[in-house]
């Protein structure tokens, strides 16, 4: 039996191995398997909240249940390829920058364990996929059986231009370097994300950048980005520019700072279809809403009503900017000292209102069922199309169990910040008038600042 294997490492801690065999059936089985040291070390760092069991006598029996969903991956919906444990197929790069990893690895774009052992050394977060060497007592151990035939298939060494990003729109994970951005190098990991311009999106990198500016102005704690000219980009892509090729003088990259990159060292992060054990093709999950990540959030003593509170600003903002894609890879957790998970800050936050007519959010607000319990007024946008209306804070509060006056007032704020700085800044932005305008006319449509201009006229 061929066997491939990879080592996955936390840092410097190896952590276990990821297989893949096929069975005598003819099914394809990608497996991971913890080592018993990271079993037994009860101060290990999270690899994922989805592999956190409540106790250590549980904990123990988690790692050790080898057939558990968690640990093997499953056909895909075509039942064409077999897709790697959830933790790990959501490691792997998205969109047309699949294809370019698969082409330079010069495997298929479904091979997911090659393409993950291709980006090995340049994960999201801390993980590490290397080549593993194993003897064929170990091989026995792993694969729990004692063939004679079992082989260890030679794995390729990652690329040096592997690196995961997720997300369809053109990007490249660079360096910079004095006043150039360059490629992934031997001994540097990438610690920007360039996302390129699109002809068919005119402006997008100008106004991914202003959103995230008037999330952070409306009390966001959004990521660090900046806007640079194409001719500081000195990495090579293979991506189709079209006609921005002949005006790449004038043509702007969104330079996003990396928050799990810092010099000399990195920080652990996952998403949340990670922590659901979701695969990133059902990040648009229609069973999860953001009530169930703020559920889990406030399980957690550090994250709790703060977090809670800083993801229904983000609801707000997103609904306030036409951003219909906070979907469950745009949600995550990270892990500055290991193991305690924290509220990373805000991402992939776009006026989409500026290209395509499409509304509401990247997952339900509250489960399905509770829609029967509001009444006409808040259900008339059900499902994706809801919005944060006040009717719709209390019955997301009361499925907390968390009190709705201290939430309404973090919206209340978050709206009037908006509101006060928003229209200006638009107006100064680098976006094009006819782009000015409609961005400005969704702003004053939205019901939270419809309100507040007509209680201030009512005042006056």
């Amino acid at each position: 039996m061929n066997i491939k294997a990879l080592e996955i490492r936390i840092g410097e801690l190896r952590a276990g191995v990821l297989f893949q065999y096929q069975q005598h059936d003819g099914q394809t089985v990608n497996r991971f398997v913890a080592d018993k040291t990271l079993a037994d070390n009860q101060q290990a760092p999270t690899i994922s909240l989805s592999y956190v069991a409540e106790n250590p006598e549980d904990q123990a029996l988690l790692w050790q249940d080898h057939r558990s969903p968690l640990f093997n991956g499953q056909l895909s919906k075509d039942q064409q390829s077999c897709l790697l444990p959830a933790f790990f197929q959501n490691l792997l790069p998205e969109g047309v920058f699949r294809g370019q990893i698969a082409e330079l690895r010069q495997c298929g774009p479904n091979d997911y364990f090659e393409l993950l052992a291709a980006c090995g050394k340049d994960l999201p977060g801390n993980i590490y996929a290397l080549p593993a060497q194993l003897s064929h007592e170990d091989l026995g151990q792993y694969i729990a059986q004692t063939e004679d035939t079992l082989q260890l298939t030679v794995t390729l060494e990652p690329l040096e231009q592997g690196v995961s990003l997720s997300g369809v729109q053109p990007k490249l994970g660079v360096i910079k370097d004095g006043d150039r951005y360059v490629g992934r190098t031997k001994d540097r990991d990438t610690h920007i994300i360039a996302k390129l311009p699109v002809v068919a999106y005119p402006l997008l990198p100008e106004v991914e950048e202003l959103s995230l500016r008037l999330a952070k102005a409306a009390g966001v704690n959004a990521c660090d980005a900046y806007l640079e000219p194409m001719s500081k980009l000195a990495a090579q892509h293979h991506y189709d520019s079209g006609d921005l090729q002949t005006h790449s003088s004038n043509a702007n990259f969104l330079a996003v700072v990396r928050y799990d990159r810092q010099p000399g060292t990195r920080i652990h992060c996952e998403d949340f279809a990670q922590v659901f054990g979701v695969m990133p093709e059902d990040k648009y999950s229609k069973e999860t809403s953001y009530l169930s990540v703020a559920a889990l959030m406030l399980s957690l003593p550090s994250l709790g009503e703060a977090a809670v509170h800083e993801l229904l600003r983000r609801i707000m903002v997103n609904e306030m900017l036409g951003n219909p894609d906070m979907h469950l890879k745009n949600i995550g957790l990270w892990y500055p000292d290991g193991r305690t998970p924290e509220l990373p800050p805000a991402y992939d936050i776009v006026a989409h209102t500026l290209y395509t007519p499409v509304t509401g959010h990247g997952l339900r607000i509250l489960p399905a069922t509770f829609e029967t319990e509001l009444g006409s007024k808040d259900t008339a946008r059900p499902g994706k199309k809801m919005q944060l209306t006040p009717g719709v804070l209390r019955a997301f509060c009361n499925g907390l169990g968390i009190p709705e006056r201290p939430a309404a007032k973090v919206l209340s704020n978050c709206v009037k910040a908006a509101y006060a700085s928003w229209p200006a800044m638009i107006e100064a932005s680098l976006l094009t008038l006819p782009q000015k305008q409609k961005l400005l006319a969704h702003f004053y449509r939205h019901h939270a600042i419809a309100g507040l201009v007509r209680r201030q006229k009512n005042q006056a």
